[in-house]
């Protein structure tokens, strides 16, 4: 589970806010960027092309390097 946590109110605030997706946003679009970005920051680290799988049936959220 992805868990963001400001301890304390700054600026910080408004950065987060500025990438985050608004909670106001469907909940499995709001899933999808997440996942999107996750495997953007995998590509930088790792290099390559990484895939973004859901199955919200399954249960099943995949980062993946293909």
């Amino acid at each position: 589970m992805i868990q963001f946590t400001v301890s304390e109110k700054c600026r910080s605030e408004e950065l987060l806010a500025k990438f985050l997706p608004p909670a106001s946003m469907d909940p499995g679009k709001r899933i999808q960027k997440y996942a999107e970005a996750i495997a953007n920051e995998m590509a930088l680290i790792h290099g390559g092309h990484w895939r973004v799988q859901i199955d919200h049936q399954a249960g099943l959220v995949a980062i993946v390097q293909c």
